[in-house]
């Protein structure tokens, strides 16, 4: 295979790398050990040491196997970034568990399904969460034994006695501070990332020990250009129960002993506050919470400057928002792609070589990319030809939980078959066109929802924009867009329209325009088009 984008690697970065066998557990003592005393978490004035982070997870590891806990049960995280969140994951590599990140904002449907795909047996939730998972556990049509609650300092909440009920800093304080004896393979499933289900039930890729030490050491060497390793402080406002968050802080924070700078609640003032408090210099954001920090009257009084690093990623980052930002921090920002399939990131911009407008860079090292026919999945397209995106290397999953019938679906021959569309230019660089399931049929031509919505952001008028397709009985599909406009602008549909109609293909336009006030998004930020179109069947019933 021709892999014509190592021509643009950054020069520190090596088309292939030696991955230490070695776990996550390990990683994580030897940082511990070098460098007790380093601040390892900061969440608003608190900062915990190497030393006590190491010393917390210990103590609650063995609490937990007191109580019955071994290694391969399933442990449920359901907090935002807390400093117990880092602290319990962990807990869970040191005892040879399985985590499952869980959304603390999921409903007890989605809860329910996610306990129940996972078998877990213990749910580990902040105390402003834990009435759905009390309610799930006294329903007892789940696998959950027990909920480990963590209270908040100053905000604490009453829950009835009940021996399944259990406070996290009582099972801390109980605990030995002994490393639990427990032999962890380097193939052992060490976390169950739940995919987004936007497009049906979610299923729990399988991440090994083997799969995240590869994207550790990835993602470090790709983000060590712009920062030392031993230097970095990741700002942490993209949940860490989301892959992106958890690789891009807990797992960059490992490459080197890095600290990580907790955000619970991510809104601009938030985020401008820790950079102010902490001087981060690495960051991963969606364009979200860019364009809200980029934005805020404070903005050139602010530490921003103290950033160097930034990955974008989740939606299209706009150009004219990236140059703004870049200007604003004097930081590299790089636009990444990945999955929860593949631990996180696969393809990213170089920091220092070229970065193309639009793209969201070339394949890291040792992973193999192509593009092939969406129908058959064996010819590979010619360059510049969309088609679906698939993938091979070493931090791709090894299948989906208990589902063996997707797992089959979804890895054929050592490749992931990603659902992406996408195209690969001459020089490799990866341009995502749009998801698979996402992809529109009008008339009998393949319309992609981006291709739309990246036309409606050039007009100066326009602050957000998101396309769905509607059903038409001659069409098959009709395109609809969803418009947010800037402050004190005004549009007709008309307008948006014959804007379109300047820029893009006939079957391309868009026939139904809604102006809202804004795009829902994902809990991490990315643009809702399940929500988009359950307001549209709402609306008109088809």
């Amino acid at each position: 295979m021709e892999r014509r984008w190592y021509q643009y690697y950054d020069k520190e970065v090596p088309p292939s790398i030696e991955y230490p066998r070695i776990t996550i557990k390990e990683l994580f003592i030897s940082h511990a050990e070098t460098n007790p005393e380093k601040p390892y978490l900061i969440f608003n004035d608190i900062q915990i040491s190497y030393k006590a982070a190491n010393s917390m997870a210990r103590r609650f590891a063995n609490s937990l196997a007191d109580k019955g806990v071994r290694k391969g049960d399933r442990i449920a995280l359901m907090m935002p970034n807390i400093p117990q969140y880092p602290v319990t994951l962990m807990a869970v590599y040191k005892m040879g568990a399985i985590a499952v990140p869980t959304n603390p904002l999921y409903t007890v449907p989605e809860l329910t399904h996610q306990f129940k795909d996972s078998g877990a047996e213990t749910v580990v939730v902040m105390a402003a969460f834990a009435e759905k998972v009390i309610a799930i556990l006294r329903e007892g049509k789940t696998s959950v034994k027990r909920v480990v609650i963590v209270q908040i300092p100053g905000n604490k909440i009453e829950f009835p006695e009940d021996s399944a009920i259990l406070d996290f800093d009582q099972c801390v304080g109980s605990g030995k501070d002994e490393e639990p004896a427990v032999e962890i393979g380097y193939e052992d499933v060490v976390l169950l990332q739940y995919t987004g289900g936007t497009t049906g039930l979610s299923k729990g890729c399988m991440l090994t020990n083997s799969n995240m030490i590869s994207m550790i050491q990835q993602t470090g060497m790709w983000h060590a250009v712009a920062v030392p390793p031993e230097e970095m402080k990741t700002l942490a406002t993209i949940p860490l129960y989301h892959v992106f968050g958890m690789n891009c802080n807990i797992n960059l924070c490992l490459y080197g002993g890095g600290t990580m700078v907790l955000v619970a609640q991510p809104a601009p003032d938030n985020i401008l506050a820790a950079i102010n408090r902490s001087k981060p210099n690495c960051w991963a954001a969606v364009p979200a919470m860019i364009q809200g920090v980029a934005n805020h009257p404070d903005i050139t009084k602010s530490e921003i400057k103290s950033m160097e690093g930034i990955t974008s990623g989740g939606s299209p980052l706009a150009v004219e928002l990236l140059n703004k930002f870049q200007e604003l921090s004097g930081a590299r920002i790089t636009e990444g792609y990945g999955l929860s399939e593949t631990c996180n990131i696969i393809t990213a911009n170089p920091m220092t070589t070229i970065r193309k407008a639009g793209s969201v860079g070339v394949p890291w090292p040792d992973v193999d990319l192509k593009i092939v026919d969406l129908d058959t999945g064996l010819k590979e397209m010619p360059t510049g030809e969309p088609g679906e995106i698939i993938a091979r290397a070493p931090q791709i999953m090894k299948g989906y939980w208990e589902n063996p019938e997707e797992t089959a679906n979804t890895l054929i021959d050592g490749w992931l078959f990603t659902g992406d569309i996408g195209y690969m230019d001459e020089d490799g660089f990866v341009f995502i066109v749009d998801r698979k399931k996402d992809m529109l049929l009008c008339s009998g031509f393949n319309v992609y929802p981006r291709d739309i919505d990246e036309v409606m952001y050039t007009n100066p008028k326009v602050l957000e924009a998101c396309t769905i397709g509607v059903k038409d009985e001659k069409r098959g599909e009709t395109v609809k867009v969803f418009v947010v406009l800037k402050e004190g602008e005004t549009m007709t549909e008309e307008e948006v329209i014959d804007y379109c109609k300047e820029r893009l293909a006939p079957y391309k336009v868009p026939k139904i325009v809604e102006f809202i006030n804004e795009v829902p998004r994902t809990s991490v930020g990315k643009p809702d088009r399940k929500i988009l179109r359950a307001m549209d069947e709402q609306k008109s019933p088809r």
